[in-house]
């Protein structure tokens, strides 16, 4: 479905909107040009497709690791699965105001940089907590932690591509998403492809936990006062 709707939006989609007085059109040909040969794009890239490699573990594996690698119950998973995934809605949220506020007080490299990569490094640090310390009660703490601060990145994350993608934000947008969807698909096969060859629930944890530190320092490499995009100005300006 999703390949139908995009050849259907490529063969129908056109920006109906006039030019302004100013405004050269720019190819999208051009736009890709610039987009592809700067590191800044393959940076943002590369850190959201180990970032999704880490969250979607929660949007596919959890309740069977849950279940079958730590003991939990059904009842118990009602909690169990539920409480992490209120830890990444706080966590959306909170980081949407952190990021404008750290920007605001220090700047747009604190206000992105460093609460990304920091957020990602103290999850990571979470991930490897609940795989090596056993019991139920340690990993539902230390994965609920783990959702939550993670996700205290993702409104930085997407303030990205507006940074650096300017009018074109949509397009790094897209292209970033893209790529943490390609993540996401990786780390549903290797993790059962683990636990089959291993018999080990734990184990695909200490590969998350790698990937969520990979994520964070490309995040701290990634230079959001150098636009991969500059914004068109008009004429003596």
């Amino acid at each position: 479905m999703g390949i139908l709707w995009a050849v259907v939006w490529y063969w129908y989609y056109r920006d109906k909107e006039p030019l302004t007085a100013h405004a050269t059109p720019i190819s999208s040909k051009s736009i890709w040009s610039d987009i592809l040969k700067n590191k800044q794009f393959w940076l943002l890239c590369t850190m959201y497709f180990f970032y999704t490699f880490g969250s979607w573990f929660f949007f596919s594996w959890f309740p069977t690791f849950m279940e079958l690698g730590r003991g939990f119950d059904k009842t118990e998973l009602t909690y169990a699965v539920a409480v992490p995934f209120i830890m990444s809605m706080i966590g959306n949220i909170a980081g949407g105001h952190l990021t404008d506020l750290l920007t605001q007080k220090y700047g747009i490299r604190i206000g992105r940089k460093a609460l990304g990569s920091t957020s990602l490094a103290v999850s990571a640090v979470c991930m490897f907590l609940a795989a090596f310390i056993p019991g139920k009660m340690a990993v539902f703490i230390f994965l609920s932690l783990c959702f939550g601060i993670f996700d205290l990145m993702l409104p930085s994350a997407w303030a990205l591509c507006i940074d650096l993608g300017k009018q074109q934000a949509g397009t790094l947008s897209g292209a970033m998403n893209t790529a943490g969807n390609i993540g996401g698909f990786c780390c549903g096969i290797l993790f059962g492809e683990l636990v089959q060859q291993s018999g080990n629930y734990n184990l695909p944890l200490y590969m998350i936990a790698l990937m969520l530190v990979i994520s964070a320092i490309l995040f701290a490499f990634i230079n959001p006062s150098n636009p991969i995009i500059q914004e068109n100005t008009s004429p003596g300006k």
